[in-house]
């Protein structure tokens, strides 16, 4: 008697064993699914980049800022900061398509508006060696090809052609014109206003040129991401936003005159991201990460229902719902490149659990045990479903239903027979 006892648990020993080194190798599917879903996201970021390239890519509005050569040695400059400068920018989103990709784009109608004056910084000798007459004022943007419209430009309240300057605004594509500003010299004053229609995709950002800005930035996006100065006023609906900022000189990198253009790379921007923050291929990534977890479970819950009910499951059969849950990921990925990911997860969910609890109930010809594995993978993919859509609570949820799903697990061992 004691010979049989000790023989049965060496069975089950074994028969767990071999249960473990399946879901070992259930790893290399996984894995093969993961560089799957690596392989369509770069496939996506292909097609992302062939369209910003004809499109536009992130732009960017640095200027204006007012150069003066020196009278009698050109080199030798100053870079001169307007006094007040608003900035109010429209950006309308779109999606473009490029084979089974959608891809966001936007248009940008961008305003600029401000003055110039003689800065208190420009001590009265520096002044006496610039050349205000032969000045220059600059634009540098991401690239010229991102224009939609000739910009245009009024100082004073006449028009001022702009025209390319290569890289000479912190070696980034550049707008110039060639002004007299003598007139600040007398104390007057230089009021400046740029129009410009820009097309660019993923970002948007400005550089807060006064010594006192005020920037304002609209769009019917309604996922931004703020970087840099962070607005003092913002709304967000599911039909846009609007943020407004306002940045003091004494908040910049760099001061009202500089004898070194500040570089572009080194100053802080007004800077808003329009990316959708999760697309469906990190969706499907995250949701993979739990595939070990659930193939463990499902096993786990196979092999008590085997015990309980005396229907040996052979370990082939174990195999083949292996390979079930770990396809659930492959149709999850194909069906996201063409519906929402919602419906595409519960389609893919629902085509899972209907057939492992087919397969089960067709093995141990018990209704009981297929209700009890299909409503423990429907459970399981629900509360992944939900750990998808949470992200402040995801930690915290998740280690919670481990440590449930744990407890049950301790509970269940207990009326197995082990020896």
């Amino acid at each position: 008697m004691e010979e049989n006892i000790k023989k049965r648990g060496n069975n089950l020993w074994i028969k767990l064993l071999i249960i473990f080194i399946i879901s070992l190798f259930l790893l290399i599917p996984q894995a093969i699914v993961q560089d799957m879903v690596g392989e369509r996201n770069c496939t996506k970021d292909e097609a992302m980049e062939e369209v910003t390239q004809k499109w536009g890519g992130s732009q960017m509005l640095y200027g204006p800022v007012l150069m003066v050569p020196g009278l009698h040695d050109a080199k030798q400059r100053v870079y001169i900061m307007p006094e007040v400068f608003d900035a109010k920018a429209r950006l309308n989103t779109q999606m473009l398509n490029r084979g089974i990709f959608d891809i966001s784009v936007y248009d940008a109608q961008v305003g600029l508006g401000g003055t110039f004056v003689l800065p208190k910084e420009l001590d009265g000798t520096k002044r006496k060696q610039l050349d205000f007459a032969n000045a220059q004022i600059l634009f540098a943007f991401r690239n010229y090809r991102s224009f939609a419209d000739y910009p245009t430009f009024t100082l004073d309240g006449q028009k001022v052609e702009l025209n390319a300057a290569g890289r000479s605004l912190s070696n980034r594509p550049t707008l110039m014109c060639r002004v007299d500003m003598s007139r600040l010299l007398d104390g007057g004053k230089a009021e400046f206003c740029l129009d410009a229609k820009l097309k660019g995709s993923g970002s948007f950002d400005l550089v807060p040129m006064g010594r006192i800005s005020s920037v304002e930035i609209a769009s019917n996006c309604a996922t931004p991401s703020f970087v840099g100065y962070l607005p003092v006023e913002r709304s967000v609906s599911d039909t846009g936003f609007v943020a407004n900022w306002k940045v003091l000189a004494i908040n910049r990198e760099f001061s009202q005159v500089e004898s070194q253009q500040p570089r572009y790379e080194d100053v802080s921007k007004v800077m808003v991201d329009l990316r959708v923050p999760v697309d469906q291929y990190q969706k499907t990534t995250r949701t993979s990460k739990y595939a070990y977890l659930i193939i463990l479970l499902t096993f786990a819950v196979v092999f008590l229902i085997e015990q309980r009910r005396g229907t040996p499951v052979h370990p082939v059969q174990y195999g083949l719902v292996g390979v079930a849950l770990v396809l659930f990921y492959t149709l999850l990925l194909a069906f996201t490149e063409h519906i929402a990911f919602g419906w595409s997860y519960f389609i893919a969910s629902v085509m899972t659990v209907g057939l492992i609890a087919a397969f089960i109930g067709l093995l141990t010809k018990h209704r009981g045990a297929m209700l009890a594995v299909g409503g423990l993978l429907a459970a399981l993919y629900a509360f992944v479903f939900m750990l998808m859509l949470m992200e402040t609570y995801a930690l915290l949820v998740g280690s919670i239903g481990v440590f449930v799903v744990l407890a049950l697990a301790m509970y269940a061992s207990q009326k197995i027979k082990w020896y």
